[in-house]
């Protein structure tokens, strides 16, 4: 009976999750400023069999499409009419970006599913062959997994049913995830992404799953988008500050051992000489703590291992199927910087410590309800996860979650910035949506302080008004 009750409730969120994003794809018809036309072409070209490099100028049917669909920003005047005749030749360079695919710096993995799954919805369902709407309603699957992998999350962590339904129902219809999944966009990968990772550590850390699918895990973060690696970095401080802790109380046993030591020699006339602070006692510590932790560290190791061997073949493919060195193309030229942007490093932690925020919303979205709603889902999720790590035990899994999401969170940011500067001289504003796949971990810690059965019911209510108010902008 409980295994039905769960599986009812993961049912109704899939529904939930499919009605969110095809409400979204029949209001929102315009293509989104945000890449959308860049992934669509990717999407459509994947599906047939092929990459797209750097240089790759976009495809004649994804121009058709814009011009029909029309952008979602000012540069739509610049558009031609809708041409739907294919004998009528467009030319990229009237289009954004001069007519360059810059979306060939992402690995193909999504833009295959994607594809796929969009094929599979004109070949099956009664629908226009129409490769925009499509890949978008293809989205809701990415979001409907992400929707099982966050129940699991949630559940792992000791939520009840009410509260990881509620939790779930106001994770998925904030705007910004909803956005993500309900257009042509990589981020829509990042919620499955980031839920499956850190169950499959919490789950593996239990020795109850074992470590291959925490590593194939890692490997769909690294294959998807490059910025899903900073799920990689928040399993990595969870490790990492769980050894800390560990290693902590270790300590303080061993000194409270030693010091009784200390008390029997001073008393018989013995040296008392503390060895630890020298450069062999250093060393002999950091032995101390890679053997006593050597179970948590192997899959820090090899998470890092797979992350960086993924995401460096794909580099050397991409490096290799491009026609223009990645210098040569407009959007990178745009953003060139000749000296570090050190003001904006300074200040680029807090683009990505809020990941909900989206200072972008689709024009049927601007209402005062789903503003106010999104508003207070995007700063409680960062008080309620602050709220955890005070209130949590020490070295208990809450309290490590909480302070690995969080630092995650805030150092994405810099470390974005410092990679765009180191590799390719550029500075672009880190969007807030970078981190969603920060998202999970943080709704996971902010379970630690909703158990209650009054907060849990409070949870399910502003999980109504959240759903209502997207709802009702569907109007």
């Amino acid at each position: 009976m409980s295994r039905l009750r769960s599986a009812t409730c993961v049912a109704a969120l899939m529904l939930l999750a499919l009605g969110l994003v095809i409400g979204h794809v029949h209001s929102y018809t315009e293509v989104s400023p945000i890449d959308e036309l860049q992934h669509l072409d990717y999407l459509i070209r994947a599906g047939d069999g092929h990459l797209v490099g750097l240089g790759d100028l976009f495809a004649q049917q994804s121009l058709r499409l814009e011009t029909c669909h029309r952008l979602d920003a000012e540069f739509d005047a610049k558009v031609p009419s809708c041409v739907t005749d294919a004998t009528i030749q467009l030319d990229p360079v009237t289009f954004q970006e001069l007519g360059f695919n810059t979306a060939a710096i992402h690995p193909p993995t999504y833009y295959v599913i994607d594809g796929l799954l969009a094929r599979g919805i004109a070949a099956t369902l009664p629908v226009k062959d129409d490769s925009l709407t499509n890949g978008r309603v293809a989205g809701a699957i990415w979001l409907m997994a992400a929707v099982g992998a966050l129940w699991l999350l949630l559940r792992e962590l000791g939520a009840n049913r009410i509260l990881a339904s509620a939790l779930i129902a106001i994770t998925i219809s904030a705007p910004t995830v909803l956005f993500a999944a309900a257009t042509i966009n990589t981020d829509g990968t990042s919620l499955l992404c980031g839920s499956l990772l850190v169950w499959a550590v919490v789950r593996w850390e239990r020795g109850r799953l074992p470590l291959w699918v925490v590593l194939a895990a890692t490997a769909l973060c690294a294959g998807t988008k490059v910025t899903n690696l900073i799920g990689v970095a928040v399993v990595v401080l969870y490790l990492l500050i769980r050894c800390n802790w560990s290693s902590i109380r270790s300590t303080s046993t061993s000194n409270r051992t030693s010091a009784d030591t200390s008390t029997v020699a001073a008393t018989s006339g013995g040296s008392g000489n503390d060895h630890r602070s020298s450069p062999s006692g250093v060393i002999e510590r950091l032995k101390a703590f890679c053997w006593s932790n050597r179970r948590r560290l192997l899959p820090v190791l090899w998470t890092s291992v797979v992350a960086v061997v993924v995401s460096g073949i794909w580099q050397v493919v991409a490096q290799s199927i491009a026609t223009v060195p990645g210098a040569d193309i407009p959007m990178t030229q745009r953003y060139t910087v000749t000296s570090f942007p050190m003001s904006q490093f300074i200040g680029s932690w807090r683009q990505t410590f809020d990941p909900l925020f989206g200072p972008y919303l689709p024009a049927f979205l601007r209402t005062d309800l789903v503003i106010l709603t999104s508003g207070l889902t995007a700063l409680l999720l960062v008080v309620l996860v602050i709220v955890a790590m005070v209130r949590s035990p020490k070295g208990s899994r809450q309290r490590a979650l909480a302070c690995a999401s969080l630092g995650a969170a805030a150092i994405a940011g810099p470390a974005i910035v410092l990679f765009n500067f180191g590799f390719q001289s550029v500075y672009v504003e880190i969007p807030f949506r970078y981190a969603l796949v920060a998202v999970p971990a943080l709704v996971a810690s902010a379970v630690a302080v909703l158990r209650g059965r009054w907060s849990s019911a409070l949870t399910a209510g502003f999980a109504v008004i959240s759903v209502a108010s997207v709802g009702i902008a569907f109007g």
